[in-house]
């Protein structure tokens, strides 16, 4: 059962190779960066920390774009999510709260033909390592939620292409549902970068 959220997102991603491969326009390879906002897993409620802590996360990534004849775009990218803050346990001690969110994800965007401004909208999966850790010095401990765990996401957003210019920005919006223990995590990712189209 351990390997099913690999399976399944293999799946998703060489799903779309036999059918788009003979339509690819173009590569492109990019940055990105932004903010999760409004992280809520349920697991975390009992940890004493304060209401606004999860409302804000910096998130950072790469990705890889494959352009089609269809205006189907074809994602790939690596994200890294993370949040750390002071909090205090038991008997007063303080620690360090740490969350972590690393995830490799595909998705399929549709793009609406305009000449400059792109509008686009898509869906995707990806394989999240979640890691929520406490540390006091040299002691840590790393909470039952640490997982590898498949989550589904929809995005909406709008691209910038000028002709004869081989730099596309974007900004983009993005809702996540991953599938932890328990009620699932859910949260909204608010993304800009760009990305450079290879000849």
């Amino acid at each position: 059962m351990k390997k099913l959220p690999f399976i399944v997102l293999t799946f998703f991603i060489c799903s779309f190779v036999p059918i788009q491969a003979f339509a690819i326009t173009g590569l492109g390879i990019g940055v990105r960066g932004g903010v999760i906002q409004n992280y809520k897993n349920p697991n975390l409620n009992s940890l004493p920390t304060s209401k606004d802590f999860l409302k804000e996360m910096s998130v950072a990534g790469v990705h890889l774009k494959i352009g089609t004849l269809r205006i189907i775009h074809l994602e790939g990218s690596l994200e890294y999510a993370w949040k750390k803050k002071e909090i205090v346990l038991q008997d007063k001690v303080k620690a360090d709260f740490t969350i972590n969110d690393l995830s490799l994800n595909a998705t399929a965007k549709y793009f609406f033909s305009f000449p400059i401004v792109k509008p686009y909208a898509g869906a995707g999966a990806g394989l999240h390592r979640l890691v929520y850790k406490i540390s006091k010095g040299s002691y840590s401990m790393y909470l039952p939620e640490n997982q590898n765990t498949l989550g589904f996401h929809g995005v909406g957003g709008v691209s910038f292409k000028f002709p004869m210019f081989p730099v596309e920005l974007f900004g983009e919006g993005r809702y996540t549902v991953v599938q932890s223990k328990g009620k699932s995590t859910k949260y909204t990712t608010l993304l800009a970068g760009f990305t450079f189209n290879l000849p």
